[in-house]
């Protein structure tokens, strides 16, 4: 760790926004540019998340805040210090791989205390720090066992323990849902956000699943092919995505693209007319399930007949796709038992134009 005595740390924080900060950061690997000019901070305290398909650059990012890859260009720092060219152990940051990387000989509480007996901390702290921990994620009867021993949320939950147990001032957690089944997933990351909130520590989490990324995060990076392509909270990300690509990757909507005339009326390139207030010129409407509703009198917007394609019930709803004047609109919402659409019905519906978001496709 960098020598820096406490009230320096204090300090350091206080005179920056940011505890996590990269600056115009990239990584080449030859000719392949796996990131590509990356700008964004993690503020105290914030769970900030990494979001996008496979090879998208998110892993390389967190990497490249850890010290395990070397940016090809730009800067990381940590505290307002410069750790671009610092190995790992100087960056007080912890890590929770996806694979977790548990030492299989070493007992649960031997891996717990293994970063400080590293950091030569007294044999008692050491072990007082270790039964914290273990309080912390709920687990002290499981000390004495060996991480074979454990379930895969049990050895996640050490995994925490033992990245948490030096004190951090950056928490980074790599897919740590990955290798759990859909329902301890979502346990799961219920109770490890509970438990980062309790110990108040900047966290970096990297993840492909929209869903973890929605309920866990205070912001989303949302990135594509190396470049970041919005950056906001869970509401702004889902409610007023940038581009399309936002639109498409978080959560299911329709994309139509169109022309906005002067009257702020938007035309579709199939011919579906909806009435709005948007800025004329080219646009995309961006039309989630749940604003489209059954038609009922007194409801906001036009009528428009609607042929169901395809209906899938998945128990609390039933997702439709539907034609409607020759383009396909997905809408989602509950029917009565018995009663579910099935293809080939007609229907009745109204898109809520209040709740539509509209991309311009304007040049800035």
């Amino acid at each position: 760790m960098l020598n820096l005595s406490k009230d320096r740390e204090t300090a350091v924080r206080d005179a920056n926004e940011f505890v996590v900060e990269l600056r115009s950061v990239s990584k080449h690997y030859g000719e392949s540019i796996a990131v590509a000019n990356v700008s964004l901070g993690a503020r105290r305290g914030e769970l900030l998340c990494l979001l996008g398909p496979s090879g998208c650059g998110k892993t390389t990012t967190l990497r490249m805040v850890a010290g395990f890859v070397e940016p090809t260009s730009g800067t990381v720092s940590i505290n307002d210090i410069d750790m671009t060219r610092q190995p790992p152990y100087r960056r007080d940051t912890g890590m929770v791989f996806q694979s977790y990387a548990l030492f299989p000989h070493m007992t649960v509480a031997e891996n717990v205390a293994f970063g400080l007996e590293n950091l030569k901390w007294a044999r008692a702290e050491r072990e007082e720090r270790v039964k914290e921990m273990l309080r912390l994620v709920e687990l002290p009867h499981l000390a004495e066992r060996l991480p074979g021993q454990l379930s895969g949320g049990q050895q996640q939950r050490i995994a925490l323990a033992r990245a948490l147990a030096m004190r951090p001032s950056v928490l980074l957690l790599d897919e740590p849902f990955s290798n759990l089944d859909a329902q301890l997933r979502v346990r799961m990351r219920e109770e490890l956000r509970e438990v980062i909130r309790g110990v108040d520590v900047t966290t970096l989490f990297v993840t492909h699943d929209q869903e973890e990324a929605l309920t866990m995060s205070d912001r989303i990076v949302v990135m594509n092919a190396g470049r970041i392509e919005q950056v906001g909270t869970p509401g702004e990300i889902y409610e007023a995505p940038s581009t399309s690509f936002v639109a498409k990757f978080i959560g299911w909507c329709s994309l139509l693209d169109g022309i906005v005339d002067a009257d702020g009326t938007f035309r579709s390139s199939g011919g579906l007319c909806l009435k709005g207030n948007w800025s004329p010129g080219p646009g995309t409407a961006v039309i989630r399930p749940e604003q489209i509703r059954l038609f009922s009198h007194g409801a906001k917007g036009v009528a428009q007949n609607a042929r169901v394609l395809q209906s899938h019930y998945y128990g609390g709803a039933t997702r439709l796709l539907l034609d409607v004047n020759g383009e396909q609109l997905t809408m989602q919402d509950r029917f009565p038992f018995g009663r579910h659409p099935k293809v080939g019905d007609v229907l009745n519906i109204t898109i809520c134009i209040d709740d539509m978001r509209m991309i311009s496709a304007a040049p800035s």
